[in-house]
């Protein structure tokens, strides 16, 4: 099956312009610019304290940068609150868990939706629920534990239900900070094939300290260093890239 190629005619899924952010006299991100064409995957790279979760973290909306834009397909959002980011579209996971423990795998996604109440006291909208959550469900590979409880989960299966409970909200854009974080070699290739198989109709940016699922996945790789973009470009590229082997073996200040 031939898969659906990124579409570029159109407004970028993302556009970072000049994004600045500073802490004190730390210098932590630099006029960073990158755009991320609707469907892509892409993927963001870089040693600790590059910057990267600060990128990430201004996209999301929970850092405001010092100076420059962020554009979401077409509408300037530099200024908008998370959640207004999330109501048009864009969903980010994290590096930490935000799940509840103590319900369901169903219920935890249907809060994670919106839905303000667990599926189990909204008994006249049930089977209308079941029905969303079963596709997402199906997607991240959870139908066969949607009635366990998340305390009893294994922690590949708790990955795949934080992603799951970021896709149940309908994401355009997806921003994934470090999801194979902790997993087995085993978990590490399920979750892999699962963000393979995600529709093109959502876009991915991820940051991943592992390399090989970040050339298998992504379109294009994005490389920060001390706060700057250093280069970009298609895996085999960057897997070639003198400057991005001599950061990652220490040696790009020598």
């Amino acid at each position: 099956m031939t898969e659906t190629q990124p579409a570029t005619s159109s407004a970028p899924a993302l556009e970072v312009a000049g994004l600045a952010k500073s802490f004190g006299s730390l210098l932590v991100a630099s006029d960073v610019h990158l755009r991320v064409e609707s469907g892509e995957r892409r993927g963001l790279i870089g040693v600790n304290g590059a910057g990267k979760t600060t990128l990430f973290n201004m996209i999301a909306g929970e850092l405001k940068p010092d100076r420059g834009s962020i554009g979401f397909f077409g509408d300037n959002i530099t200024r908008d609150s998370v959640i207004q980011r999330t109501l048009k579209g864009l969903g980010r996971t994290y590096q930490v868990s935000t799940l509840v423990p103590s319900v369901t795998v169903r219920e935890n996604l249907a809060l994670a939706r919106g839905d303000g109440r667990l599926p189990s006291l909204w008994q006249p909208w049930q089977s209308r629920l079941d029905g969303d959550l079963m596709t997402t469900a199906d997607q991240l590979g959870l139908t066969a534990v949607l009635d366990e409880t998340v305390a009893n989960l294994s922690y590949g299966t708790l990955r795949q239900l934080e992603l799951a409970m970021v896709m149940a909200q309908k994401p355009r854009l997806l921003l994934l900070d470090e999801p194979a974080a902790g997993l087995s070699h085993a978990e590490r290739q399920v979750l892999q094939d699962i963000l393979h198989e995600l529709p093109r109709e959502v876009t991915l940016l991820m940051i991943e300290h592992d390399m090989e699922m970040v050339l298998a996945l992504s379109d294009c790789i994005s490389v920060l260093h001390q706060g700057e973009m250093f280069a970009e470009g298609s895996p085999d590229e960057i897997a070639a890239h003198q400057g991005v082997r001599d950061i990652y073996l220490g040696r790009a200040n020598d």
